[in-house]
């Protein structure tokens, strides 16, 4: 091949690789392009599912690393099936909406409304379930049923003025209080909740019946239990239902105030705490409440991200303490060291000197000469030895007051780790018991249910789970006020625990519902239990200005099977309890 060939072929084969190296630095920039695109992306569409967001975070991981093709081939699959869940479940409460907004408009039209209402009505029906998949109509669907709701009502009453319903109350078009309120941005995940959880409250509102009061004793028998009831005052409820906003806004406003004056908060967020006091101290209504309460929990949580801090901060300072525990324990090792290495030096230039002293014995003649010799060694060694004690006294002085030191140093460590161990043990209790009744909250059933069933499947016998429910309890609320509510349950949950065994569990799950773990009890022992819990429940001496009120418990009992785990067995209890309180309540159904 002449050399021209060469030369031409070589010459290609560099344009070639400049050109292979700009396509590739350009790939390189589109795939960076890419990354980012797809990080901003996951970024922006995260809040409408929980399952999508934890795939999204995944993928950000994957996408800023740089061997991610092997990880990225198997989260696409996952997060392709995650988002076709998602677009699922959100049609699925599209529809749900769509069905209740239908429902009420069903409700109505029972009504004796005229027809052009009742034609309104039905195009309102035909609209909603148009948009049922279209969230973001939902919002404009809520106002202006809210509207048919209230020129329907208003056709019951029409002597009266007319009241505005729940969802125009919740949508603020009360006039003055509506243009007071602070207009709120709802997030597509308030968008989907708003709408279902509004349509569910109004179904229950048109639905169900003004409920008649409690039971109360009036039959011959009931003089003898008046009597004792009013003898217990500790059972008697409150004897006026609860005030109005505006006789209890100055004691809401105090304990607001109050609770503010409480807070250690940060001096980043103390000027946002003074805000919301003048809030407070201004002319605070029912609407101004709700979103109060939400800026008080937003300082809460800011108290409780600078408690963490102080706790991240005292960790920083356990390790620089640490740190030096350890470069003092490093200098006691190196100075022992050093005193080890002169000891050595000092036992080599004594036997130096014993070695010349021998020689110079041997090499004397006279004994004068001896004598001169002798003595220069001997002063000599025991200058050696008096500078080599010094040196070592010193030494163990140094080493006696670092090592003392470094024990107070972890003396007063252990001291404040003791104190945070404490302190940690003390919020642990207080989180895990709820601050009405007294009893483990939620939290805390699910730490002891979780140790109950490792317990149960690794030694076996018999577990039993009950779920007990106050009957009626809505209607103590609304007849009696909810500070009754609040005393009958503290009150049911004193009656329940004292009545059972050390080794059974109670706890609060939420509202009037309470959760109990019986272990080593076969079913008609729980049923024997339970039975009596009851019956002690409906014998409490409750009593409204003297007559006697009957309050009564149903339950739901299920014993746990191998194979089951703790969620379908509590579904089963649940199940039963919801199957006595169909069949009437004041009993107990086995699951």
């Amino acid at each position: 091949m002449e050399r021209a060939d060469v030369e031409r072929w070589k010459s290609k084969y560099l344009e070639s690789l400049e050109n292979l190296e700009r396509l590739e630095s350009r790939w390189e920039n589109r795939l960076d392009l890419v990354r980012r695109g797809l990080v901003r992306s996951s970024l922006a569409a995260e809040g409408n599912d929980a399952a999508v967001d934890a795939c999204l975070v995944e993928l950000r991981d994957i996408l800023r690393r740089d061997d991610s093709d092997a990880d990225l081939a198997k989260l696409i699959p996952r997060l392709e099936r995650t988002v076709l869940d998602s677009e699922q479940r959100r049609e699925m409460r599209a529809r749900q909406v769509a069905e209740a907004f239908a429902e009420l408009c069903r409700l109505l039209q029972t009504l004796e409304l005229p027809r052009d209402q009742r034609k309104a009505l039905k195009g309102f029906a035909k609209r909603a379930q148009a948009a049922a998949g279209q969230p973001g109509e939902l919002p404009a669907l809520l106002g202006e049923f809210s509207r048919l709701q209230q020129q329907a009502l208003s056709q019951l009453h029409p002597g009266q003025p007319a009241r505005p319903g729940f969802l125009q109350r919740l949508l603020g078009g009360r006039g003055e209080a509506a243009e007071e309120a602070p207009a709120m941005t709802p997030s597509p995940v308030v968008e989907d909740a708003l709408p279902a959880a509004a349509a569910v409250t109004a179904t229950e509102t048109l639905a169900t019946p003004e409920p008649p009061p409690l039971p109360v004793a009036g039959t011959p028998a009931a003089p003898s239990e008046t009597t004792a009831a009013q003898a217990d005052p500790a059972y008697a409820l409150p004897p006026v239902p609860e005030p109005g906003y505006s006789a209890i806004a100055p004691h809401l406003e105090a304990t607001l105030l109050r609770l503010l004056d409480d807070l250690s908060l940060p001096d980043s967020h103390k000027p946002q705490a003074e805000h919301l006091r003048q809030r407070i101290q201004g002319s605070l209504n029912w609407y101004e409440l709700v979103p109060v309460l939400d800026d008080l929990s937003v300082l809460v949580l800011a108290l409780n991200h600078s408690g963490q801090s102080e706790f991240q901060l005292y960790l920083r300072r356990l390790n620089e303490r640490l740190a030096a525990f350890q470069t003092g324990l490093q200098r006691v090792h190196d100075q022992r060291q050093d005193g080890q290495t002169q000891e050595r030096a000092f036992g080599d230039a004594l036997r130096g000197q014993v070695n010349e002293l021998q020689s110079e014995v041997q090499e004397a003649t006279d004994l004068d000469s001896l004598k001169l010799s002798l003595d220069s060694r001997l002063e000599g060694l025991l200058t050696s030895l008096v500078e080599q004690q010094s040196q070592r006294e010193t030494r163990e002085q140094e080493a006696s007051e670092r090592l003392s030191a470094l024990t107070e140093r972890v003396a007063g460590m252990e001291r404040e780790a003791q104190q945070y161990r404490g302190h940690l043990e003390e919020q642990r209790q207080k989180a895990l018991c709820d601050p009405l009744t007294g009893l483990p909250n939620r939290a805390a059933w699910s730490e002891r249910l979780e140790l109950e069933v490792a317990r149960w499947q690794r030694h076996g016998g018999d577990l039993l789970l009950a779920v007990l429910d106050v009957d009626l309890f809505k209607r103590i609320n609304d007849g009696y006020g909810h500070l009754a509510g609040d005393k009958v349950l503290k009150i049911i949950a004193s009656e329940l625990q004292r009545r059972l065994r050390k080794t059974d569990f109670i706890a609060r799950f939420g509202g009037e519902e309470f959760v109990m773990l019986l272990g080593a009890t076969p079913v008609a022992g729980g049923v024997t239990l339970i039975e009596q819990l009851r019956a002690a429940v409906a014998a409490c001496p409750f009593h409204f200005k003297g007559e006697r009120v009957v309050i009564t418990l149903s339950a739901g009992l299920a014993a746990f099977a191998p194979g089951e785990d703790a969620d379908t067995v509590f579904e089963r209890a649940d199940q039963a309890l919801y199957r006595a309180k169909r069949a009437g309540r004041d009993r107990l159904d086995v699951a």
